[in-house]
């Protein structure tokens, strides 16, 4: 028998907020009190799922993004 989770398998959803900048995207995730910036606008929610994961230690593939501007 395979040993259980012991995080969520169903995925996790977070708003997170994003403003330009001069020299890119600062993304804010409120629900965790996080920051962190991408150089792209393409590469936001990549950049604040991997930002959440670093954080709360949820799997990456298990975390989803809403981008409010």
């Amino acid at each position: 028998m395979a040993p259980r989770a012991s995080f969520s398998t169903v995925g996790q959803c977070f708003d997170i907020e994003v403003s330009r900048d001069a020299s890119g995207w600062a993304i804010r995730v409120p629900e965790i009190e996080a920051v962190t910036y991408a150089r792209r606008r393409a590469e936001v929610s990549a950049a604040a799922r991997e930002c959440i994961a670093a954080h709360t230690g949820i799997p990456i593939g298990y975390i989803a993004v809403i981008v409010r501007d």
